[in-house]
């Protein structure tokens, strides 16, 4: 099980929503960087990095941050959020982001979405799909897109997306473990999974092994000390 850790960015900080509500914030650090320096001191060898406020506004709002962080470590990173231009997807994967992940922009312009995988290959291009009661979100989640998780996902997997985050955003930040039904039937495809929203111990990353998922996305149970990052990166040291 490749476990990532997730760096949240507003207004510069790195923050916990709880169910994607920006009204249910909690500062984690100040520091994005040391944060990320951090996570790659413990033997963390990839990044989930979001910037949120760009995820709401649809245009990148942390970039400074984003780049010394790009810039200043040796994480794997992935990278979303207000990416929904070529030209965006194109700086950050420049600038040195391993994948860009796309969520309202694979609901609304599927052609971008055929295009980036054209000019940048499968490898590099995830699609992030939020789901609240079966309905993918938009915009930072704040608004739903009138569109299931179980049409739109065969369709991107037509169009040849090969690598997906899956989030039940009703579990997001509340620590009670993670959609195994739905990750189910998400893995059975041939294409890449990985599990975010809700895991909170060991026991989940298990049972997220034994349906068929090896990558899950962590934020507030490392915050929180709910898992060991000794444990979860050492033999990757």
């Amino acid at each position: 099980m490749l476990v990532i850790p997730a760096i949240d960015l507003k207004d510069g900080r790195v923050v916990r929503l709880t169910q994607g509500d920006f009204e249910r914030q909690e500062v984690m650090n100040d520091n994005p960087l040391k944060t990320a320096q951090y996570f790659r001191a413990q033997g963390a060898p990839e990044l989930h990095l979001v910037d949120l406020d760009g995820a709401r506004s649809g245009k990148p709002a942390n970039k400074e941050v984003i780049a010394d962080i790009l810039q200043s470590t040796e994480l794997k990173i992935q990278l979303g959020g207000g990416i929904r231009s070529k030209e965006i997807a194109a700086e950050y994967l420049e600038l040195g982001a391993q994948a860009v992940v796309l969520g309202t922009a694979a609901l609304q312009k599927p052609r971008l979405i055929t295009e980036l995988l054209t000019e940048w290959g499968p490898k590099r291009i995830i699609i992030s799909l939020d789901a609240r009661d079966g309905e993918l979100a938009i915009s930072g989640w704040e608004e739903g897109s009138g569109k299931k998780l179980n049409q739109v996902f065969p369709l991107l997997l037509e169009r040849g997306v090969r690598r997906f985050v899956y989030t039940d955003i009703s579990r997001d930040g509340t620590l009670k473990g993670p959609d195994l039904t739905t990750l189910k039937s998400l893995a059975a495809e041939d294409c890449e999974i990985t599990a975010s929203g809700g895991i909170s111990s060991q026991e989940d990353l298990e049972y997220l092994e034994e349906i068929g998922i090896s990558r899950a996305i962590i934020g507030k149970a490392l915050y929180r000390g709910k898992l060991d990052p000794e444990k979860l990166w050492q033999v990757r040291e």
